[in-house]
């Protein structure tokens, strides 16, 4: 067991809680926020200070302030694959018609998803037959493999793996998917570029 300090913040669902339960079987000393958009920011996150930091599947955004707290590793569990930046990718795959989906592991930095890759898990879907709802569960169970994988090598004081691949330009936002959720269309392209970075 290692004596790191570890912040794992995730959402309120099962899948958070298991990868907490498995990263507390590894890290002991985890504190776990559990946090889903709208509630009230945690206090507890932006007061922590340790070693590492995962975020899985959080929209919770980390300031410089929080990233500089972590003084090993700061990780996002990010449910989407690269192409897929920022909220809603369940939504905007299907819409473009995709052929694949997964989840990514990267390093966090100051910018939205957007940090080193540390791996991409992919697997084929039919965007006609998806709905966001189902995608949003499978996409979770590979997230939570690629977890499981990642805390190990740190657990085993393995080197990461680096990805060779790289973010999409767009960040998508969740003003966009509030409005294309409203029957308002997909994005216009001024709309991604203005936030792509």
């Amino acid at each position: 067991m290692s004596n790191d300090s570890v912040l794992f913040i995730g959402d309120n669902s099962r899948w958070s809680e298991l990868a907490s339960a498995y990263l507390t079987s590894l890290f002991p000393h985890t504190d776990t926020v559990l946090w889903d958009h709208g509630g009230k920011r945690p206090a507890f996150v932006d007061s922590w200070q340790g070693d590492r930091i995962f975020c899985f599947k959080a929209d919770l955004i980390l300031t410089p302030d929080n990233l500089a707290s972590a003084r090993k590793s700061a990780i996002n569990f990010h449910p989407a694959i690269p192409t897929y930046r920022g909220i809603g990718g369940y939504d905007w795959v299907i819409n473009d018609g995709g052929t694949e989906f997964g989840a990514t592991a990267h390093h966090i930095n100051a910018k939205i998803d957007a940090g080193p890759i540390i791996k991409v898990v992919r697997f084929p879907i039919n965007a006609a037959e998806e709905t966001p709802e189902g995608l949003s569960e499978r996409t979770a169970a590979y997230c939570l493999t690629l977890f499981y994988e990642v805390v190990g090598l740190l657990h085993d004081g393995a080197e990461l793996p680096l990805s060779p691949e790289v973010w999409g330009p767009r960040l998508y936002t969740r003003a966009m998917l509030t409005r294309f959720r409203a029957g308002e269309g997909a994005p216009f392209a001024h709309e991604l570029s203005a936030v792509g970075s």
